[in-house]
């Protein structure tokens, strides 16, 4: 999983949209998850740490295709949520 971008979207209307996150820890914190399969070996979720999110909205991370900015704007049409937008892009994600 690789990260290409952050996205503001609002996590009350990914929950009525998609339904409820799935909670994961790790070493870091505890994050908030919604995970998608769009396709037969690809995947991308979308996660935020619960208690202090360092930054308003979601870390978008991704599997190796759809490794692009491109790609994640694509994923946030998907979404199906009018407010949703990336807001930041890894350098190495972009053209």
């Amino acid at each position: 999983m690789k990260y290409p971008a952050q996205v503001n979207v609002d996590r009350a209307a990914l929950e009525e949209r998609w339904g409820d996150p799935e909670t994961v820890n790790d070493d870091l914190a505890e994050w908030v998850c919604f995970a998608f399969s769009p396709a037969e070996g690809e995947a991308f979720c979308l996660q935020r740490e619960l208690h202090h999110p360092p930054a308003p909205g979601f870390i978008l991370s991704v599997t190796r295709g759809l490794f692009s900015v491109e790609a994640a704007g694509r994923i946030v049409e998907a979404l199906a949520i009018t407010t949703s937008r990336v807001t930041q892009v890894n350098a190495e994600a972009a053209p």
